[in-house]
């Protein structure tokens, strides 16, 4: 028999366990992007260490609070079982706190060549060892009373262990052979799955109905909307180093639902598609502006932002797998461009297949950029900006700009670009059925559309840049999502473009689909993405003075 004073410091304890595990897991989330973080480069641990370092410091003291708590509790238990399990948990805990704590300042000053194998000695204690020894120790202790919710709790450790695995795993790994699909199901398992046994820790501590019927879904949907909007942590080249939520739940929900994604697959389905685009009204984001101009030919519209001026440009050149108009997507996304750079956009609407198929597109391109040019605006001061197909024409304008000798822009950027239009990537076949948007019949629209149906030279590099000979381009940023089937194809251009001695970047983005700036607006990652795109454009201007 357990004495009244024994149970009610018992249940003290976990009330207070149950506290610590709320403030230390949502602490770490929103200060310090924890345990993912460990798995970046220190510059970025740096960085956001020293953003709020009261704020993390105080996380982890919270989770070093907790784990001296669960060792003082399991100690108190009858078995031996429950003793040795929950200490080893608690010395996790702490420990990985202790490094955490003794990070900071080694991130801040960026020494001791030590310093990532502590991080990762940290990311093993506190997401994979801790998470194991609880689920263990919490069904030793459940043997009495709340089974259920004690079971569900564990899996829900069990599932967080699994994931940090999976973290460490793809962050060990090239971001193109990562397994991001395992990985965002193993997210949002655990994003609704860990509260609960913080509700199993609450429950022993207070009333059986009070934590099962009130506190359970109260945790579960206020956790969830704690860390669903979090930015994942930025990895060395800027591109995140894990997914986050809410990039996972959107990725998994297009995968579950097609018609989420509705791009044709047929000239009846594109005729729909493009009546429904005329009738949508122009809209812009707040403080951004538009005027419609005929550039050349090429029927355009002017977007302003902020206090972006005119004398500097970036010519954007919008998706639609060449076939599809541009609507207020690409608008909302030349408005974001221009506020991070401060310069106007351009965005060219240009002739569109299959009505207008290859070279139409890309000599408007060509058009748009030459009367840019006759505005008085120097080479030095412009950028080209493309996503999906505006990806492969703002290479290929580039390219054919070159090929005829004209002044090149400081800076290109392609945004899950097609470079390749013969197909043949390694990831047309490994990712066939894990791109939720450029799918087979889709695909077979747009390409074929564009090509007359394959009937012209499909190696032509003004067509599939992949093949041009890329020396004396200007600086090129390529970004490319890990779900995508275009992977194999941008990492390819990637390399042949440093090769040719190209300056610029090549960034694979885990877990992220076909032009997700666009597509999952309100992925943190779309934030992200556009602020590297901004951030690009700019230094190369600075670059150029």
């Amino acid at each position: 028999m357990i004495d009244t004073a024994t149970l009610v410091g018992e249940r003290g304890l976990f009330r207070l366990a149950f506290l610590l595990v709320i403030v230390s897991s949502l602490g770490l989330s929103t200060t310090l992007h924890f345990p993912e973080v460990l798995l970046g480069p220190r510059s970025f641990a740096a960085t956001l260490a020293t953003d709020n370092p009261v704020g993390v410091a105080l996380s982890l003291s919270s989770l070093l609070a907790c784990g001296i708590v669960l060792v003082v509790l399991s100690r108190r238990a009858d078995t031996a079982r429950v003793r040795s399990l929950g200490t080893a948990a608690g010395a996790c805990w702490g420990t990985s706190a202790i490094l955490g704590l003794l990070l900071m300042p080694l991130w801040a000053n960026d020494v001791a060549a030590w310093v990532p194998v502590l991080s990762w000695t940290a990311f093993a204690g506190a997401a994979i060892a801790a998470p194991l020894l609880l689920a263990g120790w919490t069904m030793a202790i459940a043997h009495r009373d709340g089974r259920v919710l004690a079971l569900l709790g564990a899996a829900g450790l069990l599932l967080t262990a699994a994931r940090s695995s999976l973290w460490a795993l793809n962050a060990a790994l090239p971001p193109e052979r990562g397994f991001h699909l395992t990985s965002a199901i193993l997210t949002v398992a655990v994003l609704l799955t860990f509260p609960l046994w913080a509700a199993w820790l609450a429950r022993r501590g207070t009333t059986r109905r009070l934590a099962s019927v009130v506190l359970t879904p109260i945790l579960v949907i206020g956790y969830a909307a704690t860390t669903i909007g979090l930015a994942p942590a930025p990895h060395g080249n800027g591109a995140p180093a894990v997914p986050s939520v809410t990039g996972s739940v959107f990725y998994l929900v297009t995968m579950a639902v097609p018609a989420l994604m509705p791009l044709p697959t047929n000239e009846t389905e594109l005729r729909a598609d493009r009546e429904r685009d005329l009738a949508t009204r122009p809209e812009l984001p707040a403080g951004a502006t538009m005027e419609r101009i005929d550039a050349g030919g090429v029927p355009s519209e002017r977007i302003c932002a902020g206090d972006a001026s005119a004398e500097r440009m970036i010519l954007y050149l919008p998706g639609g797998g060449f076939i599809e108009m541009a609507g207020n997507g690409p608008r909302r996304f030349a408005a974001a461009i221009s506020r991070g750079t401060g310069a106007c956009v351009l965005l060219a609407h240009y002739r569109l297949a299959p009505e207008h198929p290859y070279p139409a597109a890309m000599q408007d391109g060509v058009r748009a950029y030459h009367w840019l040019r006759r505005q008085g605006i120097a080479a030095s001061r412009l950028a080209i900006v493309g996503d999906s197909a505006g990806g492969n024409l703002a290479l290929t304008t580039a390219l054919s700009l070159r090929g005829s000798r004209d002044a090149l822009p400081a800076a290109l950027v392609s945004l899950s670009g097609v470079t390749d239009f013969t197909l043949r990537g390694e990831t047309f076949g490994t990712l066939s059925d894990r791109d939720p948007v450029l799918t087979q019949g889709t695909r077979e629209l747009t390409f074929d559309s564009y090509t007359r149906n394959g009937t012209i030279d499909l190696r032509d590099p003004l067509l599939s840049p992949l093949y041009a000979d890329l020396a004396g381009l200007p600086p090129t940023l390529l970004l490319v999502g890990s779900q995508e089937v275009l992977l194999s194809d941008v990492t390819r251009l990637g390399d042949r473009m440093r090769a040719a001695g190209v300056p610029g970047q090549t960034q694979v983005w885990p877990g992220m689909l076909h032009a997700w700036p666009l597509v999952a607006e309100e992925a943190p990652e779309s934030r992200m993405a556009i602020s590297q795109i901004a951030e690009f454009v700019s230094r190369s201007w600075a670059t150029v003075r």
